[in-house]
């Protein structure tokens, strides 16, 4: 009977607010946040509210165990990927997904769902499901009072970082970069159909500073500079490749021809 009367109380209380028309911007004790990040080629935004802990105990409490948490307050947060990616393993098609997880003392899963138009956990389908997979949870020794995600780069792939209270989890996101950027170099440069210098160039840089091949990355800046004799970056690109390599006399001869090249046009 006393939550009865509380609940109506504050409905009351609502209505006589709004009826009063009251236009001061209150603030939300869940305020909105996001995070986005340019990962190889692709885009990771992802969008939630935070809730705070205010004193409470949060994991085990406000969050109960072995239950699906919306991984945040109000709306579902929402991540979105503008190319296909690798989440926790799994192949993931580009576009927008809801994340629950469902929080344990020693493990946490992971929910990618399609449905991302839900309130909370309300109306949650599991058959609507794009990716689910296990992670294991560590104690921080920094409080987070508010939830809290994080995109961290690791070249071209990334790591996502959940925090809040003393508990962290984190999984990996990989993109198709390095596959892509291979499958054009291998079917567009390497059998010369492309003839635009700069993308022979960006390919010998891309393969020479990953240190993937620097054997065909010396005959992409070849290439370039064949296409282009001009290009100051080719020739910063070789010099480089070159002393990867350890082949000095074609670093200085280079450096010699660059100096050359540079005091003509001053």
């Amino acid at each position: 009977m006393r939550y009865i009367i509380i609940v109506t109380i504050l409905i009351f209380a609502t209505f006589q607010v709004r009826g009063q028309g009251v236009d001061f911007n209150f603030p939300s004790f869940s305020p909105k946040g996001s995070i986005s990040q340019i990962v190889g080629n692709t885009l990771i935004a992802i969008e939630y509210e935070r809730p705070s802990a205010r004193k409470r105990e949060v994991f085990g409490g406000l969050v109960p165990w072995g239950k699906v948490w919306r991984t945040g307050a109000g709306n579902c947060t929402k991540i979105r990927f503008d190319h296909e990616v690798m989440v926790g393993g799994q192949k993931v098609a580009a576009g927008s997904y809801s994340i629950f997880t469902i929080p344990n003392p020693k493990e946490w899963v992971v929910i990618f769902n399609s449905d991302t138009t839900l309130y909370g956990t309300y109306d949650y389908d599991y058959h609507k499901d794009a990716a689910r997979f296990v992670v294991v949870p560590s104690v921080t020794s920094r409080f987070y009072e508010t939830l809290n995600f994080d995109i961290e780069l690791q070249q071209h792939d990334a790591r996502v970082y959940l925090s809040c209270a003393n508990t962290e989890v984190n999984f990996p996101i990989e993109t198709r970069t390095n596959g892509i950027i291979q499958q054009f170099i291998e079917e567009e440069l390497l059998t010369g159909k492309n003839t635009v210098a700069d993308n022979y160039a960006g390919a010998a840089a891309y393969l020479a500073f990953s240190e993937i091949d620097l054997k065909t990355a010396l005959k992409l800046a070849d290439i370039a500079k064949d296409l282009d004799r001009d290009s100051e970056w080719t020739s910063g690109i070789k010099i480089g490749i070159y002393e990867k390599l350890m082949l000095y006399a074609s670093t200085i001869f280079t450096l010699t021809i660059l100096f050359v090249t540079l005091s003509q046009l001053i």
